[in-house]
């Protein structure tokens, strides 16, 4: 009965969450589908939450959005779950390994593996309002205030267009004129999906004024490339 009634078991039953342990991070993740993304970059998200996944500690909190041209912005949390034990981490003295391992894939792995491949076969949008899911972010406190590491990664082709700035009528100033945003404490990471539609927008000036912008309101790591 104590086993039972341990804090280590006290689990929400929809998010999986438990507030009696401590979150070691929280994962954010932000998915640009304004465009399809092709086959290679779908793959590379998979395999990249993958690692994400087998390296997560018990309780770290997973958020996946898009940006959702409806609320100019971020979109309601695609999938929102906190990582149970596995199997591995099982006591096999006190644990039903079966069950846990059984709770650890119908309701956690198989479920984001399920939002992500929704998120990448969703259809076009005419906006692509990346400053706004970022504000919302903070204006919105999807930040886990318990988590002890937030990491944001942005998917995008990062050619922001709304009504705050468009980089196809100002080409890479329309970053820099982005108001700022409070990130503070937040590692940002961006995996830019090159499209050869938008092959003369996507420049390495655009790619300095994201970084410099993200530099500004987080705490920036870097930019990588993701071919088409």
């Amino acid at each position: 009965m104590q086993v039972v009634r341990s804090p280590d078991n006290d689990y929400d039953r929809v998010s999986l969450c438990n507030e009696h342990l401590p979150r070691a991070a929280h994962h954010l993740m932000i998915i640009d589908v304004s465009d399809a993304l092709s086959a290679h970059q779908a793959h590379f998200l998979k395999i990249h939450i993958s690692g994400l996944l087998r390296d997560a500690s018990i309780n770290d909190r997973f958020s996946i959005f898009v940006l959702d041209e409806r609320y100019s912005g971020l979109s309601e949390p695609v999938i929102e779950l906190c990582k149970p034990p596995s199997a591995v981490d099982a006591d096999m003295l006190t644990s039903n390994r079966v069950f846990i391992e059984r709770l650890y894939s119908e309701r956690f792995a198989t479920p984001l593996e399920q939002a992500i491949a929704s998120v990448v076969t969703s259809g076009e949008q005419k906006e692509s309002p990346i400053y706004e899911a970022l504000s919302d972010v903070a204006a919105l406190r999807r930040i886990d205030p318990r988590a002890g590491d937030v990491r944001l990664t942005i998917v995008s082709d990062m050619i922001q267009n709304s009504r705050a700035g468009s980089v196809f009528d100002a080409g890479p100033k329309a970053i820099e004129n982005l108001p700022l945003v409070n990130l503070r404490g937040v590692r940002t990471w961006v995996f830019w999906l090159d499209r050869e539609k938008y092959k003369r927008f996507q420049t390495e000036e655009l790619a300095s004024s994201w970084e410099d912008y993200l530099a500004s309101v987080s705490r920036f790591e870097q930019i990588e490339r993701v071919r088409n």
